[in-house]
């Protein structure tokens, strides 16, 4: 048993954003045309890093898990989202890192650049972050999480002791966000 880090979508067939479903819920996807020379005038990575302090986040969630070592999964992550209609820019991110996906998010009704794939995250993300710092608060949330990814990839988080730290770090970021569970739900259901 092993404590699970991060996910790959085991199947892209369903989601209306990247691909034609036929049903009555669904869209085809839409042709966005950004124009190159706007893009190559452009110091991209400033500009990701710029709109990532805007739209961007670093979050860790927990789940319930059986199989999983300590009885959590763990999932850290790095999301942006935006609306459809500007969907261009995540285009522009995902092929800039690229890895990830994006997808709906129906919870807020935009659409969402996602990159869960820890070794995406330790090799491109975390670099990209590294030499191209935000300038907001989310410069905290960023170096938490950078944390908590050197904890997995050590995986010192296979141990009770280092799952609580990966918890208490996980709670100092995105300190305006919801959670679904407290801190101490998840440390007092640890195995």
């Amino acid at each position: 048993m092993d404590n699970t880090v991060g996910s790959h979508l085991t199947s892209r067939q369903n989601d209306p954003v990247t691909t034609e479903v036929k049903n009555q819920n669904s869209f085809s996807s839409k042709s966005y045309d950004t124009p190159t020379s706007l893009v190559n005038a452009r110091n991209i990575p400033e500009y990701i890093t710029g709109y990532v302090d805007g739209e961007g986040c670093f979050t860790v969630t927990f789940n319930k898990k059986t199989k999983a070592l300590l009885g959590w999964e763990l999932r850290p992550s790095f999301s942006v989202s935006q609306n459809e209609d500007r969907r261009q820019v995540l285009d522009i991110i995902r092929e800039y890192f690229g890895c990830g996906y994006i997808r709906r998010d129906y919870a807020d009704k935009t659409v969402k650049f996602e990159i869960r794939d820890h070794d995406n995250l330790m090799e491109k993300v975390i670099p990209h972050f590294e030499q191209f710092p935000l300038l907001s608060s989310k410069q905290k949330d960023f170096e938490l999480f950078k944390s908590i990814c050197i904890i997995i990839d050590n995986k010192v988080h296979l141990r009770k002791d280092g799952f609580r730290e990966v918890i208490n770090l996980a709670y100092q970021m995105n300190s305006s966000g919801k959670r679904r569970r407290t801190r101490e739900e998840i440390i007092k259901y640890l195995r």
